[in-house]
């Protein structure tokens, strides 16, 4: 893995000056600190469209600010079952709705697939806790959310925040699909997918030895209609990814 994990002895005497939804940070130890990939801004995202003919931009990479580049870096904090993400990005597209993303699918050593989304049958959850399944089975199926539980806007100058808690542990944990209720089951099966099942699915964690996957954290924009779609990424633009 490129980027570099923080060993949790290491840091454990690590101050916090902060606190997390009433809960101090300082209970919880730091796990990952990393710069995330910058994806091609010319390149397909899987829904075949680019931040280059969506959203502008330069194609030497610098962007909507001159000669700076879009950057963005991810914090990640763990203490039991419970995980808290920062994501910071800057330089990039401003006033523009990005989401979050959490693969679930990837390959084991021997290069058999495993996992995908029971709910959606994609490769990839939002990154937002079991609590927040309702809603975006809700917006799954209807028109869509200008604020989803996924989702950051970044302000004129191109800077965005995404903080979240999450209420399983990121890394090494599964995603608790079976938080979802019973009624946006049924309505996931008769709207969207007949097959959808309320499973426990594990993180393409790439500290995993063994397990791969196209990306672990994936952040797109969605330059095309300001909306995110729930638990399907819809019309996309990819921007970062952390391996």
């Amino acid at each position: 893995m490129k980027n570099f994990s923080l060993p949790v002895k290491a840091v454990a005497g690590l101050a916090l000056g902060f606190l997390l939804s009433g809960t101090a940070l300082a209970s919880f130890n730091p796990v990952l600190r990393a710069n995330l990939d910058r994806f091609d801004p010319t390149a397909n995202s899987n829904s075949g469209h680019t931040v280059i003919a969506e959203c502008g931009g330069a194609f030497d990479g610098s962007d909507f600010h001159g000669q700076r580049p879009a950057k963005a870096k991810l914090k990640t904090y763990q203490s039991g079952d419970m995980t808290w993400v920062r994501i910071v990005l800057r330089n990039g597209k401003p006033n523009t709705l990005y989401t979050v993303w959490l693969r679930v699918k990837g390959n084991d050593q021997d290069g058999n697939a495993f996992g995908g989304s029971p709910l959606s049958g994609g490769g990839a959850t939002p990154l937002a806790a079991g609590s927040a399944l309702d809603q975006l089975t809700a917006d799954w199926i209807g028109a869509g959310s200008a604020n989803p539980a996924n989702g950051f806007m970044t302000n004129g100058h191109g800077r965005g925040v995404f903080s979240t808690t999450l209420n399983f542990p990121l890394h090494g944990g599964t995603y608790p699909f079976n938080e979802i209720s019973a009624a946006s089951l049924t309505d996931i099966r008769v709207n969207k997918n007949a097959a959808a099942l309320a499973t426990p699915t594990a993180i393409v964690d790439p500290d995993n030895t063994g397990v791969s996957g196209p990306f672990m954290i994936r952040v797109v924009s969605h330059c095309q209609d300001g909306l995110g779609h729930g638990l399907s990424p819809a019309n996309r633009e990819t921007w970062f990814d952390f391996h």
